[in-house]
């Protein structure tokens, strides 16, 4: 029997119920491991999350080859989130796997192990597998693993002996949780007890899933404080206006429907631009990040083949290609067509006649949300000049 519990979004499952004995748990699993590693087949009695990782990464062989203290070093300071949680976790986390015989591991988002804390029998171990400060541990280097599967989940995971793709592993349990930021929905890093499979228990789990919350929601306060200063230092202009971080969470804004996160074009100066999620904009520097306002420059659009289905919408900073369903490549192509504009009714020739009405709005709706600014209502129409290329 395993044992599930149900962390703040998602069931979590242990590999390893109280009271079940180790060793034979080792034993069921080595035999199963045997089976997938001599052929292609995961056996059905594979825990779900172990069977997804298995048919991701395969049985690796690679030879780990560890970062230089230097490379660790750099790492370390440009991870600025990750760092700031070091204490919590060794607060939280260093006591207790030290009395239960494991060792706390902390990795990047990346994968790579920058931190290795706890007892020094343990650490020689880990030493052994390559376990070490500045090896990168996804599943696509070493296989199915505590860290590599909780980043490519985003869940916490408990990989117990054998479930590990590499046999120098087996004798490990690793209880690994991915550390969020919330905002953006990207992965800061992942904290792992990790120790001999003899000291496997579930609630290794309760902790460590405790413990990235936490963490994730002391990157939310972080977040919100810095979105508060950067409100309060900067003159916001009158008018629409939206102002972000340099990562693009957003601390103000007035007149656009926006969320709390905008994904900013690599390499954003200021100037004209066209942004997915904000349409045309001019943008400029503020102390701390940027304002975006609506601009009068023209965009101008360009239809792809029919086989591409794109719209790439040209502004004087550059071109952005935006990828079409069929439908809403038929509904470009029609609107196209008529430049003057067509109401709801007319587009319904796109749809079957029993489609209702509710159903067209909405995809318009979803349609001008991918692409705003470009196409305007009652009537629906475009609102920058198009032109199509050769392939049509």
């Amino acid at each position: 029997m395993t044992v599930e519990y149900r962390g703040p979004q998602t069931l979590i499952q242990a590999a390893l119920a109280a009271g079940e004995d180790p060793a034979a748990k080792a034993r069921s699993l080595k035999a199963l491991h045997q089976r997938w590693a001599e052929g292609t087949r995961i056996p059905e009695v594979v825990r779900p999350v172990v069977a997804r990782s298995w048919s991701r990464a395969g049985a690796l062989e690679k030879d780990i080859v560890p970062l230089d203290a230097m490379a660790i070093r750099d790492l370390r300071e440009s991870n600025e989130e990750l760092t700031s949680l070091v204490g919590l976790f060794k607060e939280r986390l260093l006591s207790l796997a030290t009395q239960a015989g494991n060792q706390l591991v902390i990795s990047d988002g990346q994968g790579y192990v920058l931190w290795v804390l706890g007892p020094s029998t343990v650490r020689r171990r880990s030493d052994g597998i390559g376990f070490v400060s500045g090896a990168r541990w996804r599943e696509s280097d070493v296989g199915t693993n505590g860290i590599g599967a909780a980043m490519a989940e985003k869940v916490p995971v408990q990989i117990f002996g054998p479930e590990h793709a590499r046999e120098e592993q087996h004798s490990w349990v690793c209880t690994s949780a991915p550390v969020l930021n919330r905002a953006t929905a990207s992965l800061v890093g992942t904290i792992t007890l990790a120790g001999s499979f003899r000291t496997a228990h579930p609630h290794s789990l309760a902790l460590v899933s405790s413990v990235a919350h936490e963490a994730e929601a002391a990157l939310q306060a972080q977040h919100s404080l810095k979105l508060q200063r950067l409100e309060l230092t900067n003159e916001l202009p009158d008018g629409e206006f939206i102002l972000t971080d340099p990562q693009g969470l957003v601390a103000a804004s007035r007149g656009y429907s926006v969320g709390g996160h905008i994904n900013l074009p690599v390499g954003l100066e200021e100037g004209h631009f066209w942004i997915a999620g904000l349409g045309a904009v001019d943008a400029r520097q503020a102390a701390g990040g940027w304002i975006f306002t609506k601009t009068q420059h023209q965009l101008r659009l360009e239809m792809s083949s029919e086989t591409l289905r794109q719209v790439i919408v040209h502004s004087h900073e550059g071109s952005t290609q935006i990828s079409l369903s069929e439908k809403h490549w038929q509904i470009v192509n029609m609107l196209a067509k008529h430049p003057l504009g067509l109401g709801a009714e007319q587009l319904k020739s796109l749809w079957p006649a029993s489609t209702p009405q509710v159903t067209i709005r909405a995809e318009l709706s979803r349609l001008r949300a991918k692409l705003p600014g470009v196409i305007a209502s009652r009537p629906y129409r475009l609102v920058a000049p198009i032109v199509r290329n050769s392939g049509l």
